[in-house]
């Protein structure tokens, strides 16, 4: 055979076998880099999936793990900033309310209570479109935009940064984040500031790129060139009324997409203690007028106030009340139904600036007297009432292996719920004897009237004091049964004087 042939063949087969194991490497490359791509939820170039369902923990590295009723390991103590996806970042503020933002044990698992989210692209692009993810049995959202166009669960526009403002409970699974180059052709959209609900008046900040002209409507329809509202950016004016505010910014012959952002005024209703006794449903911005109304009550920072015949609770309002303290004057309140009882509670105007409040002249108990008969028929809630002459009892029910003691004050055929301050009258069950008793009626519970024992034949707990929404976090749980529980413990508990479920 010709060895110029043989050597040809030779080298042949060599460059085929390199380039198959060139390609193989380039093909094994591309895999890996693809795979790496999706593990990190990225979709396209123009795309990034924020999946906080599955991907949380590598999302938020800083997190020790997840929340639950027995656990803030999810909790976020300050602002939090996600590693960045395909060069997004996703940044949640720390809650601007008592319940924390978080990442959740359950899907939703991204739960947000109040403050801001913000999306920001990476620079030279921006944001065109986010489309969110929420649970499909019970979508929660409750969000605004300060640029671009914001529906439930969607926003669309054309800005670097995206800022969201939640307003109370907003729960979402995953984020899709749409971005572009920002084009020479186009600029971004004027971001909208103001305070929303207000009272009175509002100023409201329209700003859009540098040396841009802001116009804008506050009609509902969308703004133009030709808009008669026009101004140079940053562009401030004062809103009296409820309004729709739409802007756009223009500069040359570039003209942004429409910003847009509800305003609404507060009105607020004058109301008495003895008017909240007769509302049936939650009501916002109370301006309750109190006339020598009374502190009779204080637990915690539940406080019982008294004015004529009729009582209201004031849960955690950051007003300074004091037992037996007397109030004058108006305050801004907002107000709900806990059980069936009146109660206050604070909102963003609450301050005691308009109230008189005369200290006390006596450490002294001022209990109304009551029957439990009345207490049936919900006269005196949130009032601290006294009982004369009843007995106390109690029920065991056993459901499976778990018993539970429920307590009683008794009257003839009427009987009432005792519960909390276990201690004051457990050993007083059943010995036969009538006794009195001082408590605070809180309100019905599952249907079920109760009160708090304070005093039972002159033997006390010392109560009266305000503690610190610390205080409330870190104080001690107990069950129905007045044991006291970890925050583990699944149930109806008793924490801070009230009563709810954990999961």
């Amino acid at each position: 055979m010709d060895l110029k042939k043989i050597s040809v063949i030779f080298a042949t087969s060599n460059i085929n076998n390199l380039n198959f194991i060139i390609m193989n490497k380039i093909l094994r490359f591309s895999l890996l880099s693809l795979l790496t791509i999706f593990s990190y939820g990225i979709g396209f170039a123009d795309e990034a999936i924020f999946d906080f369902d599955t991907n949380y923990a590598t999302l938020f590295p800083s997190l020790k793990g997840v929340s639950s009723s027995s656990s803030t390991d999810g909790d976020f103590t300050q602002d939090a900033t996600t590693c960045t996806v395909n060069g997004v970042s996703f940044t949640v503020s720390k809650s601007t309310t008592n319940t924390a933002n978080r990442i959740w044990s359950t899907s939703p698992r991204l739960r947000a209570y109040g403050g801001t989210i913000t999306i920001t692209a990476p620079t030279g692009k921006n944001i065109t479109a986010i489309s969110f993810t929420l649970s499909s049995s019970n979508p929660k959202w409750s969000v605004t935009s300060e640029v671009g166009t914001l529906t439930k669960g969607e926003w669309t526009g054309n800005s670097n940064s995206v800022i969201l403002n939640i307003t109370s409970n907003t729960q979402i699974s995953k984020a899709t984040v749409t971005f572009s180059d920002a084009s020479s052709t186009t600029i971004s959209a004027p971001t909208i500031t103001g305070s929303t609900p207000f009272v009175g008046s509002t100023d409201v900040t329209i700003t859009g790129a540098a040396g841009s002209t802001i116009y804008y409507t506050l009609d509902g329809t969308d703004p133009t060139a030709t808009s008669t509202l026009t101004g140079a950016s940053p562009l401030t004016f004062t809103l009296s009324k409820s309004a729709t505010v739409k802007a756009i910014a223009v500069s040359g012959t570039l003209t942004s997409t429409v910003s847009s952002k509800d305003f609404t005024i507060t009105t607020y209703t004058n109301a008495t203690i003895a008017d909240l006794n007769t509302y049936t449903a939650d009501k916002q911005f109370i301006n309750l007028t109190l006339t020598n109304a009374k502190v009779v009550y204080v637990d915690g920072y539940l406080v019982y106030v008294r004015e004529g015949s009729k009582a209201a609770m004031f849960y955690n309002t950051g007003l300074t009340l004091a037992l037996n303290s007397i109030i004058s004057g108006n305050v801004k309140l907002d107000f709900t139904l806990y059980n069936s009882m009146p109660e206050v509670k604070k909102n963003s105007d609450t301050n005691s600036d308009g109230l008189t409040i005369t200290p006390a002249t006596s450490t002294d108990l001022d209990p109304v007297s009551a029957t439990i008969s009345e207490l049936l028929s919900h006269n005196h809630f949130a009032d601290l009432i006294k009982l004369t002459n009843v007995t106390i009892t109690k029920e065991d029910v056993t459901t499976g292996d778990k018993t539970t003691t429920t307590y009683y004050a008794n009257s003839g055929s009427d009987k009432i719920t005792l519960y909390g301050n276990i201690a004051l009258y457990s050993s007083l069950a059943g010995d036969g004897k009538t006794h009195n008793i001082i408590a605070g009626y809180n309100g019905i519970f599952g249907g079920i009237e109760e009160i708090k024992p304070y005093d039972v034949d002159g033997v006390t707990m010392g109560l009266n004091t305000i503690t610190t929404d610390k205080d409330n976090a870190n104080s001690p749980i107990y069950n129905l049964a007045g044991q006291r529980v970890n925050k583990s413990y699944k149930g109806v508990i008793i924490q801070n004087g009230k009563k709810m479920i954990n999961k």
